[in-house]
């Protein structure tokens, strides 16, 4: 998986941010397209995280990850004639500028940041594998300070199961499982002990595991319609990642009872 820099500028395009909130909100994402300037290397999967400029506040206003390789079409802007590459892409962050904040452009330009270049106008650039990284840090760390519970760890998006002759087989965990804000309030109802065996992070490993839980979304897709609306309370469970794991690791998702017994019988 790649990471990629897709930019917006309000003062070129008007984005009315209030569907794709209303979307991220009860269905844990948003999809849609977005331009990628001349880039035709991205790929599903790929990391994506939307820059503002052009106006302040500049920075990461949102992230996500793409859903098709770059395709041509009219452009978006309306006054030319000639054609822009896209790419679909599903959002699972998005902060409100005006009254979240965003990731700012200063902290950006700080450390590894520095070696992007911050103030392109250019759409698709490529973010390295190392600095990726301490984006995916300092995002997350961002989040938690304004109250979003970001996603603990990548492996609770594609969780490792089953290694067989170097190939690795990924569960790919539903897009409810990755709402911060949904998970914020899940937690905040049932706690970080996992729902299942009682785990507590932080009791075991101290400081370092304070907070730290996975969340289920216990609602089998097939059964969600787009009337569905997310209650965090009702339809999530936090579970440590061993169980979260088991839960997935059948082609039809295990029920958190299901898997309570099993772990009682094994007691």
């Amino acid at each position: 998986m790649n990471t990629y820099l897709l930019t917006w500028n309000p003062k070129r395009w008007n984005w009315d941010m209030d569907e794709d909130l209303a979307s991220i909100n009860t269905q844990g994402f948003s999809d849609g397209r977005w331009s990628c300037g001349r880039t035709r290397r991205i790929e599903p999967e790929d990391r994506i995280y939307l820059l503002r400029q052009g106006v302040e506040p500049r920075g990461i206003v949102a992230s996500g990850y793409a859903k098709s390789t770059p395709y041509e079409d009219d452009h978006w802007d309306i006054n030319r004639k000639d054609k822009a590459l896209y790419i679909d892409v599903r959002l699972d962050t998005l902060l409100v500028p005006e009254k979240e904040g965003i990731l700012p452009l200063v902290q950006l330009q700080k450390g590894y940041l520095a070696e992007v270049n911050w103030n392109t106008q250019s759409s698709g650039i490529s973010i390295s594998s190392n600095v990726s990284d301490v984006l995916d840090r300092k995002w997350r760390d961002f989040l938690e300070e304004h109250g979003q519970s970001p996603i603990s760890l990548p492996d609770e998006v594609l969780t490792p199961t089953l290694y067989y002759e170097g190939a690795c087989r990924r569960v790919t965990v539903n897009a409810y499982e990755r709402n911060p804000r949904a998970r914020k309030v899940c937690i905040e109802h049932y706690g970080t002990k996992c729902f299942i065996c009682g785990f507590d992070f932080g009791t075991v490993y101290g400081s370092i595991g304070e907070c730290f839980i996975h969340v289920h979304h216990i609602v089998p897709l097939s059964d969600i319609g787009k009337t569905y609306k997310l209650d965090p309370v009702l339809h999530m469970r936090p579970v440590c990642p061993n169980c979260h794991a088991m839960l997935h690791r059948s082609p039809k998702v295990m029920s958190v009872e299901e898997l309570q017994a099993i772990v009682q019988l094994e007691q």
